[in-house]
Formats: C-alpha cells, sequence, structure tokens
C-alpha cells in the first residue's frame, strides 16, 4: 500500500493525446466492430421433418407460429385463437386464404391449410423468421404473396400484412379471407371441454371500422371481461364491399376441413353471421384489384383488451396505413433491447428458438429413448416431492463435470429468453456427480441459479415457469426415472452448447426412416379399374317411416336407416352408442367415432372431438385398389367418394354398406355383452368380372386415457 501511496497523489492529466492505429494495423473490419445484424432463419416450404416453430411476444400478448403458418395467438393466460398440439397434422391457427376471382384458384398464405399448393408449382415458397417478426412467400403464376407477422411492442394485438405484387400483364382480382376461431379463455378450460367453452362467445360487427368484435360472457360476478377484435386496413384499389363471418359452421358446412371450408372453395359471399353463434371465428374478406406491374396491401389486425371502452380506442388508433410501420419499427426496437438486457446474443436467441421446437410439439428425437419412458412411467405426483407440478413442459439438463458449467449458464439465459417469449417451462438441473465432501459442482449451479434469477426482469409479466437443481445422490431411481421420462427435451452438459446439441439432434433426424409417402401421381393416372368399376347410378332409396331426405325408421322401428349420396352429411352427427357396463364406443351416420374403456370421459382409446362441425374422424377403414390407386374408405367419411353410403344404426349394432370402384362393402360393427372388445367386421364383393387386389388399413389415433 505504501509503495502505491504515491500514485494516489497524481493528478489526472487534463489533456490525453489520441493515437489512432494505422489502418494495416487493424485485424478487424469496421463493420465487425458495431452491432452484428439479427441472425435470420430461412427455409424453403412446405418443410418436412419435426415441426419448426418462433415464438413472437411483447411480455403480454404472444404468438407462436410454424414453418406451415400454423400457430397460437394469447394474451396473458388467456387464449385468444384455439391451438392443439398435432405435429402430424398441423392445422390449427389464423390463416388467410387468397382467391382469384377469374380462375376460381384458392391458396393460403402458408402452407397450412391449403397444403403444398400454397406454393407454387416450381416451389418458391419461402419462410423467414426473425427476432422480431415472420415473413412467408409464395408465388401463384404471375402473382406473388408475401405474408409479415408482427406483434406490437405498445398495445395488446398483432397484424398480419398481406402484400400482392402483379408481375403479369393483366389486372388480378383477389379475395383475401382471414380466419381463426376465437377462444378467449383459458388454455386448460378450453382444452377439457371446447364445445361447452364456445358457447359463451357472442360476436358482433362495426360497420364504421369494418371490425368484428368478440367477448365472453362472464359466468360468474367476480371474472374478468375480455375483449377482442379484427379488422382489415387496405392500402389499395378496393373492389368489392367487405365482407364478414363469425359462424363456423356457415363458413365450413358440416363435415368439411378447413382445407375445403365452404366459404372459399364455393366463392359464395360471406353470410354476416353475428351474435350468440355457439361456435365463433373471426373472418373478414376484403376483394382488390391488382393492375399490371402494381402491388396491394391488406393489413389484418386483432388486438384485445380489457373492456369495450379500450378496445374500441385499440381499433380507432390502428385503423391507419401507418399503424403497420409503427408497430414494425418498434417491434424491433423491442427485439433489440429484450437481447441486450437479457445478455444474449442473436445466434443464440436463433437457437433457443430452434429449441423451444420440441417445447410446444413432442419430438422423439429429443425426449428418452423409448425403453426408458417405459421404464419411468408413472403417476405425476412422482414429481411432486422435489417441488416440481409437471404442469409445464419439462427441459431437463444432467451435469456431472464443473468444466460444463458454460453449458448451464447458457440454459438459464434460454430459460428467461422463454419465459419472455411467453412459453411455460420447468428447467429441471441434475447433478450427477458422486457424492462427496466438497461439493463445488452444486455450489456453482446454485450461484449460477441465484444470479440468472435475481437479474430485473424486462416487462411487467412472465409465463410461469422455474428452475429446478436437483442432485442425483439425493434422488430416487424412480424419480431420476420419471423425470427422464416426461421431460420434453433432454439435454446432457457433456455434449457441449446448445448449438452443438441441434446439430447432433438433426444429424439424427437424418437418420430416421422417412413417414409412408403419399400414392405417386403417374402411377394412379396411369393405371385405370376395370371397366365395370365405374361409380354406380344411385339407387332410389329404400322404403323408410318417416323419412326425412336423409334418414327414416326401418324394420318395424328397430333401425334407423341414413342414406347420404355423395358428398351429404347429416345436419349434426347422428350418432349411435354401443356399450356394455365396461367397454362401448360411438359411431356417427358418416363413420366417424370413438371408443373407450370403463369411463368414456376418463379412459378413452381414441380421441372424440365433441366438434359437431368438422366431425373428423379417429377411426377409420381405408381401402385402395392395388392396381389403379383409387382410394375409398368404408364408411362416408373420412374419404369422400362418388357414390351412396348407408348407415343403418340398430339396437346393440351399426353397419355401414357402401359401393366404390366396383367394389360392395359392408362394415359391422358391435360390442360383446361381457368382453371389452370391439368388433368390427368388413366384407368385400367384387361387382366387376375381373379379378381384383384390394388392400385394406385400419386406422386408430390412440388416446389411451
Amino acid at each position: 500500500v505504501q509503495a502505491c501511496e504515491l500514485l494516489l497523489q497524481e493528478r489526472m492529466p487534463r489533456d490525453v493525446a489520441v493515437a489512432h492505429p494505422r489502418a494495416e494495423e487493424v485485424r478487424i473490419a469496421a463493420a465487425e466492430q458495431g452491432a452484428r445484424a439479427p441472425a435470420v432463419r430461412r427455409l424453403r416450404a412446405p418443410v418436412a421433418g419435426a415441426v419448426v416453430t418462433h415464438l413472437l411476444s411483447n411480455g403480454r400478448y404472444a404468438v407462436m407460429l410454424t414453418a406451415a403458418g400454423a400457430g397460437y395467438s394469447r394474451w396473458r393466460d388467456i387464449a385468444v385463437t384455439r391451438w392443439r398440439e398435432d405435429p402430424t397434422a398441423d392445422g390449427w391457427g389464423s390463416f388467410v386464404f387468397l382467391r382469384d376471382t377469374a380462375s376460381g384458384a384458392v391458396w393460403s398464405a402458408s402452407t397450412q391449410p391449403a397444403g403444398a399448393a400454397s406454393a407454387s408449382a416450381s416451389g418458391t415458397g419461402e419462410v423467414l423468421f426473425g427476432e422480431d417478426h415472420a415473413e412467408f412467400s409464395c408465388r401463384e403464376g404471375a402473382l406473388a404473396t408475401h405474408m409479415e407477422v408482427i406483434v406490437s411492442g405498445e398495445d395488446d394485438g398483432e397484424v398480419r400484412r398481406m402484400t400482392l405484387v402483379n408481375s403479369g400483364r393483366r389486372p388480378r382480382e383477389i379475395e383475401l379471407t382471414s380466419y381463426a376461431e376465437v377462444v378467449l379463455a383459458g388454455v386448460a378450460g378450453d382444452n377439457a371441454h371446447p364445445a361447452f367453452s364456445k358457447l359463451f362467445v357472442q360476436t358482433e360487427y362495426l360497420p364504421e371500422f369494418g371490425a368484428l368484435l368478440a367477448t365472453r360472457r362472464p359466468r360468474s360476478h367476480g371474472e374478468a371481461t375480455v375483449w377482442a377484435a379484427h379488422f382489415a386496413v387496405v392500402e389499395g384499389e378496393v373492389a368489392a364491399a367487405p365482407q364478414y363471418e363469425s359462424d363456423r359452421a356457415r363458413f365450413l358446412g358440416r363435415g368439411q376441413t378447413l382445407a375445403t371450408a365452404a366459404a372459399i372453395t364455393s366463392g359464395a359471399p360471406l353470410s354476416g353471421s353475428t351474435g350468440t353463434v355457439l361456435d365463433a371465428v373471426f373472418a373478414l374478406r376484403q376483394r382488390v384489384r391488382v393492375a399490371p406491374g402494381t402491388s396491394a396491401r391488406v393489413d389484418f389486425w386483432t388486438v384485445v383488451a380489457p373492456s369495450r371502452a379500450e378496445l374500441l380506442d385499440l381499433i380507432d388508433r390502428h385503423h391507419d396505413r401507418n399503424a403497420f410501420d409503427r408497430a414494425k419499427t418498434l417491434a424491433w426496437t423491442q427485439a433489440q433491447v429484450q437481447l441486450r438486457h437479457t445478455g444474449v446474443t442473436a445466434e443464440e436467441a436463433a437457437d433457443f428458438q430452434r429449441l423451444a421446437a420440441p417445447i410446444v410439439y413432442a419430438d422423439a428425437a429429443w425426449r428418452a429413448p423409448a425403453e426408458a419412458i417405459a421404464r419411468g412411467a408413472g403417476p405425476q405426483s412422482g414429481l411432486w416431492p422435489h417441488s416440481i407440478s409437471g404442469d409445464l413442459p419439462i427441459v431437463l439438463l444432467r451435469i456431472d463435470d464443473i468444466e460444463d458449467m458454460a453449458q448451464v449458464r447458457q440454459l438459464l439465459r434460454a430459460h428467461e429468453y422463454w419465459r419472455m417469449k411467453r412459453l411455460g417451462v420447468d428447467l429441471v438441473i441434475v447433478n450427477e456427480r458422486a457424492a462427496s465432501y466438497v461439493q463445488d459442482l452444486q455450489i456453482a449451479i446454485d450461484s449460477a441459479v441465484r444470479t440468472s434469477q435475481s437479474r430485473p426482469r424486462f416487462g411487467a409479466e412472465f409465463a410461469q415457469g422455474a428452475v429446478f437443481a436437483l442432485r442425483a445422490d439425493l434422488m430416487s431411481v424412480p424419480a431420476r426415472a420419471l423425470l427422464q421420462s416426461v421431460a420434453r427435451v433432454g439435454l446432457v452438459a457433456r455434449r457441449g452448447p446448445i448449438a452443438e446439441q441441434l446439430a447432433l439432434a438433426a444429424q439424427h433426424a437424418l437418420d430416421r426412416p422417412l413417414a409412408a409417402q403419399a400414392w405417386p401421381a403417374d402411377r394412379a393416372k396411369g393405371a385405370s379399374a376395370p371397366a365395370d368399376a365405374a361409380a354406380p347410378a344411385s339407387a332410389p332409396a329404400p322404403a323408410l317411416e318417416f323419412f326425412n331426405g336423409l334418414g327414416g325408421f326401418d324394420r318395424d322401428g328397430s333401425e334407423y336407416v341414413t342414406v347420404l349420396d355423395a358428398g351429404a352429411s347429416t345436419p349434426a352427427p347422428w350418432l349411435n352408442v354401443i356399450a356394455n357396463p365396461d367397454f362401448g364406443f360411438q359411431v356417427s351416420a358418416e363413420g366417424s367415432g370413438m371408443t373407450w374403456a370403463v369411463n368414456s370421459r376418463e379412459n378413452q382409446l381414441t380421441p372424440w372431438s365433441n366438434d359437431p362441425v368438422a366431425d373428423p374422424a379417429g377411426e377409420a377403414f381405408y381401402l385402395r385398389d392395388e392396381a389403379s390407386g383409387a382410394l375409398w374408405s368404408a364408411t362416408a367419411l373420412p374419404v369422400r367418394t362418388a357414390g351412396r353410403c348407408t348407415a343403418r344404426h340398430g339396437w346393440g349394432y351399426s353397419r355401414f354398406s357402401r359401393e366404390a370402384e366396383g367394389i360392395a362393402t359392408e362394415l359391422l360393427q358391435y360390442v360383446p355383452l361381457a368382453d371389452p372388445v370391439k368388433i368390427s367386421r368388413l366384407t368385400l364383393r367384387n361387382l366387376t368380372d375381373a379379378p381384383r387386389r384390394v388392400s385394406v388399413t385400419p386406422y386408430a389415433q390412440w388416446i389411451l386415457g
């Protein structure tokens, strides 16, 4: 101290000479010294393999998008739009349909819900994910479409800007129709009983703003109100008056899917239904004229507020062409501030977004092996002794060396990043080092967790989720096996940082066998069914008592017979419930239904959608002509083809008969009086003079709980 005392008494120099290095002495380019450009993920559409997701949020309002265009919108813990975790179909979310009024061609702004047809024949569909936005681009002939999705940085809402660019020689009139199912309730409640949840949503239309409003009727005096609005702002030549729809049954049509929605494929105008519609949607339609060499823009806004007055203020504020540019600027600014605040680089943020995909959509590549899952299967209560609820997805990190603490700190940053994007995750860090008196690794883990949690939070709200630091030597073997079994993502610290483990998982995904390919189009076109296999002419309907055009009674009232010609459906699912005291199933006239054991609600074997509009089939019998590739089903659903399907519901059985492709089929389904067995007997008759090779494929979507 005495040796340095004189230095403390020296005065600071008033003028400091600054010498700049010569250009040849500088080893880093000037561009590298500034802020690095944000990492952007570019994908070709449609994307094969596991689901790719992207999260956008301002801390209160969150949007999750997949590369196919599906996803959800949520405000705090309220689901704004309906979404289900379905990595196979991936058909839930907010979408924009486009239709050329001259040719009748229909496609969507993203791969879903119109499938691969949304990209042009040359395959120019592209998806771009940035930290503050998402973009979907495709081309339909000479018309290029571009959709940009942004979450407002200052208000609770989102905007989807559709840009149409006509590079052809003739003007194009394009109808743009938005669609989203409205929830405005908690996610868990809507998942448990969607049909009941739908009953409380009311809608109205404000013509002065061209906006659809929705609110949920409170079920109790203390329940908070939620209001949402959906409106469009057009920049270009409007070719027709705007249209709107809030009744899902009128938009889809009975027995149709979103890809075959009647409001889109028929070209008919939207009905303009509002009020207590029992199954509410937001659907707006704008028709624009795009001259050669010009462009048009349509901004579809969705905003949420706790009261009607605040909602109207948001509509008035954003019903302007400049609102999108302001929202885009604020979203970019907020994204940069968030990354700087959390100490996350742009490359790390992109890795965190990639790792969020198996958290949102379960992916076998990131979970434990099948034998480990079976070995560790157990009740959720097995996690409670470690303070883990099991209600949120779990990310598990196993570490046994203090040299790998960098992976712990990185995953703590990822956890904070996900919660900032309103993705609720429980992070569990398991110290697998052998027990000893020196617990340096555990001390380092606890210190890193405390440091991460003591940092000031960006914004007022975070999603649920916590960090748990556990010692393997203090856990029972069944508890460790259960934790590995239920974890959505399992990471091992010694395998390196997240980027390296993402690359390793991608390599393993390439080694897995691909899903079965669709029937080759050229083979299906090259071969043909026998001449006698043409669709038979519809025979006269059988003589039925009290026939109403679709069905009536037969055999002295012991059977109800439904006769469905091609494309026909009953107004609602007409069901037959067949069961013994411990086992049963239900089946509709179209063939959709579900099977259960003991209790039809608590122990379903196959799913029941409780959706009287689309009525998707969780069980089916597919038939295919091996020579021609023609495909049909034993019942009216899921494959609608020409010909008549007759369903007979009787006491304890249902019988379906159909003629298609020169093959007559009869499917009998029943349950024995005492055994927990569903018996389906399928009989095929060849109506042609030539031998036929027909494959039969039973399908069941398992729930098992």
